[in-house]
């Protein structure tokens, strides 16, 4: 794998000062990738390296890993709080459907009475109060959607 290096950790690997591969950059020797070296650039010119033996990569490889970790620990929710989280939010959606079961059934009691009243009314009133029923009935529809 090509692993992309700053120019100290690159002065560092080879065991040379930093202005000595600035030259080589200058030379045209070694080429740059947005400010990094590639470590195959490196090992045109420098082919006795041995990576492993800097240990340069070990501890980039071990910095990135700790930040995924510290990451992933910090960013998301244990499972006791999630836990906690989800037994909330079946009460609460327990409660809610008791309250519409409750809304239901009113609607279902308004409705009988009002035909029970528009039943015993005058004709004038039984028309008035026909009106109301009408507009009720198409409320209820519409919140049924």
């Amino acid at each position: 794998m090509d692993h992309l290096l700053s120019l100290s950790q690159a002065a560092r690997m080879v065991g040379v000062p930093r202005k000595v591969l600035q030259g080589y950059i200058q030379l045209g020797k070694i080429s740059v990738f947005e400010g990094s070296i590639r470590q195959s650039e490196l090992m045109k010119v420098f082919p006795e390296i041995n990576t492993d033996k800097s240990g340069m990569l070990e501890k980039v490889k071990n910095i990135q890993a700790d930040a995924i970790n510290k990451y992933v620990n910090d960013t998301l929710p244990d499972a006791d709080h999630l836990a906690s989280e989800v037994q909330r939010l079946r009460a609460a959606l327990k409660e809610t459907r008791e309250q519409v079961n409750s809304y239901e059934s009113l609607v279902g009691e308004m409705k009988d009475r009002l035909a029970e009243f528009q039943n015993k009314c005058d004709k004038k009133q039984a028309v008035l109060l026909g009106s109301l029923i009408g507009w009720f009935y198409s409320q209820c529809k519409l919140r049924e959607k």
